[in-house]
């Protein structure tokens, strides 16, 4: 499979420019063949050619996206403190010294939460307030602050880099929108979450956790004083089984909706729910109920379908800003996109400029085999030639190894993000200026008649791709890498199937039993899932002891949807207690 590098080949890769083309060519000396390589090699997909000559053409046009916030630094506001001890220090004796040490410890302190005045403003803040002003997003402000106030929900359609995720938030806190409530977002990814939330404290000029946090599985930085809070789907999920109308939350704002997860999918119909019922309580004469504000967010979606669902909800289309990407697409099909992705990089580490690259990959299997060979063909890259590192990201990584990733390469060295589509939404990570696109991602299936989940290697979509190639001009001009012909990326469905479509819905059945929704099948699902997959699942939650003979949940379904994982495993957690 890596003969063409394991034999020193020189490799000719063709880009087409305006009509012309420009060839370049590298020399990549590979080690002994190893395990990992064979592994690689049996887990990456077939696309019908050989790949010993990877060849490029332009696009048929550049697509732009536009830029968001690039990587934050911690601003801190520092107490004053009295100069005149350490200018008569020499002058006062050891009492005097110890009293007015008493005197200085006495004095009550600043509050650490305080925002900084203009005049006491740090460079950095200053910095940042710039930065806040500059985005695209700020001259659609006032229109936005507008339309919340005065609509239930609003399905907010903005450009990759606008701006949206960050500073709708900061937007409806700053507008009083979070005087009866907190401003809930939610994220499908736990690292989007934290990296989001960690931002806006910085810019809202308070440390994580107070006035802005993020509640994630196992980890939770928020408090009752929070007005802002990031959180996961699934977090939200986990709250309705104690707070069913959410009423600690005056907006929620259900970000990331083109995803289409199941989480995101059962929360769409749960708070459309809870606004009405919380409407119905206040027209009643509830004095204790405040009306729920929902906003949807996405940088791709069928904003007529969410808007239609949402009760022809208002759609605002928000402009964005991206530096120019162009788009580089293979002249022939990959036979091996973790081949062609690892000869790309190498050839762009020697070819082009500075920048770091991301190459998209279907799972942990292939990072992991993908990261030891660049490791080992990187030892004997000519002395010319800066150092390469790659940086793994995947869900299943650890919080603070997911968080390495943001940190800076060192000097004279070129980072490689290995990453799945994680890293295709909400997060920005530094300095990437080549994206390496191998076309494909892991999707979930299921046979509703034999019971089985799969995860089957499969293409993106045009969103997807769109959202990959974006990636590249978030800071700067940059080059997308197709792994696949243009052909291949017309022939590609727009959006990818919602999850709710093809996958088991036993979880998503359990927590709408907790929540109180007893007959499912009329629940209002923005796409309903297939009749027969309903009932099966129906029918193995009974077979769990989780349903009664009516279909209402039981006391062991009540302890089961508890648990954070699927059905099977949580009745296996009960049985051995």
């Amino acid at each position: 499979m890596f003969s063409s590098i394991q034999s020193a080949k020189r490799k000719v890769i063709t880009f087409g420019d305006d009509g012309e083309q420009v060839s370049r060519s590298t020399t990549i000396t590979a080690p002994t063949k190893t395990a990992a390589t064979e592994s690689s090699s049996s887990s990456s997909k077939k696309h019908n050619t050989n790949h010993s000559d990877t060849q490029y053409t332009n696009g048929k046009g550049n697509l732009q996206d536009n830029a968001s916030s690039s990587s934050s630094s911690s601003s801190t506001v520092v107490s004053s403190a009295s100069s005149s001890s350490e200018e008569t220090g020499e002058r006062l004796s050891k009492k005097q010294k110890r009293q007015l040490q008493r005197q200085n410890d006495a004095r009550p302190r600043k509050l650490i939460n305080k925002e900084p005045t203009t005049e006491a403003m740090t460079q950095k803040a200053k910095e940042l307030k710039k930065h806040r002003n500059s985005l695209p997003i700020y001259t659609a402000r006032d229109i936005i602050i507008k339309e919340v106030k005065e609509n239930a929900c609003v399905v907010i359609v903005g450009e990759t880099g606008s701006g949206k995720t960050t500073q709708i938030p900061q937007y409806l806190l700053e507008a009083g929108l979070a005087a009866h409530g907190t401003i809930s977002v939610t994220q499908p990814r736990r690292v989007a979450a934290i990296n989001l939330a960690r931002r806006v404290a910085e810019e809202v000029g308070t440390p994580l956790g107070q006035k802005v946090g993020y509640s994630i599985r196992f980890d939770d930085t928020s408090s009752k004083d929070s007005l802002i809070k990031y959180m996961t789907d699934g977090i939200m999920l986990r709250e309705l089984l104690s707070d069913r109308l959410l009423l600690r939350y005056s907006v929620i704002i259900l970000d990331e909706a083109h995803e289409r997860t199941l989480r995101t999918d059962i929360l769409f119909g749960m708070v459309k729910g809870i606004q009405k019922q919380r409407q119905d309580l206040i027209d009643r004469g509830r004095k204790d109920i405040q009306p729920l504000k929902i906003v949807i967010m996405s940088a791709t979606l069928d904003a007529e379908k969410f808007s239609e669902y949402f009760y022809g909800a208002k759609i605002m289309y928000i402009s964005g800003r991206q530096f120019p990407v162009k788009i580089l697409n293979t002249v022939e099909p990959q036979s091996d996109y973790v081949d062609s992705a690892l000869v790309t990089a190498f050839q762009i580490h020697q070819c082009e400029a500075p920048g770091d690259i991301l190459i998209f990959l279907t799972g942990q299997e292939e990072i992991e085999n993908m990261e030891k060979l660049i490791e080992e063909y990187a030892t004997d890259l000519p002395p010319t030639v800066g150092k390469l590192i790659p940086c793994p990201i995947f869900a299943a990584q650890d919080t603070s190894t997911q968080q390495k990733i943001f940190e800076p390469a060192p000097h004279g060295t070129r980072k490689v993000i290995l990453a799945t589509n994680i890293a295709e939404t909400s997060i920005t990570i530094p300095n990437i200026r080549y994206v390496i696109d191998t076309g494909c991602h892991k999707s979930r299936g299921y046979n509703a008649k034999i019971g089985i989940e799969s995860l089957l290697v499969e293409p993106i979509s045009k969103s997807s791709a769109r959202q990959r190639m974006g990636r590249a001009g978030r800071e700067a001009p940059g080059l997308c890498f197709r792994l696949y012909t243009e052909d291949s990326f017309d022939q590609l469905e727009e959006d990818a199937i919602p999850e709710i479509k093809r996958c088991n819905l036993e979880s998503a059945i359990l927590s709408l039993k907790a929540t109180g929704i007893d007959d499912v099948t009329r629940f209002d699902f923005m796409d309903r899932p297939s009749k027969s997959g309903l009932l099966r699942s129906l029918e193995h939650l009974y077979a769990l002891e989780a349903l009664d003979d009516e279909g209402k949940l039981t006391d062991i379904g009540t302890k089961m949807a508890a648990f954070p994982v699927d059905p099977p495993y949580a009745k296996v957690l009960l049985q051995s207690e």
